[in-house]
């Protein structure tokens, strides 16, 4: 899990560019996911990449970090 925290200079909306289509694609592909909230003149980005020996395993942890992201949040 990486957490990116970078300056944000707009009112909650932000255009998604190639970089973070880019970020999002990668994290898919090994069975991970991305989070972009914006935190008053920041932007907070989550990347959950799950690298695993045991790629039947991958659905099972990315439920497990959805499950923990969404309590974290609350």
């Amino acid at each position: 899990m990486m957490e990116i925290r970078n300056s944000f200079h707009g009112k909650g909306a932000f255009k998604k560019g190639t970089g973070l289509s880019n970020i999002k694609k990668v994290a898919e592909k090994y069975g991970g996911a991305i989070s972009i909230e914006t935190q008053e003149d920041v932007l907070v980005l989550h990347v959950l990449l799950i690298i695993s020996q045991h790629p039947e395993s991958n659905s099972q942890q990315m439920n497990e970090y959805v499950t923990f992201y969404s309590r974290k949040k609350r």
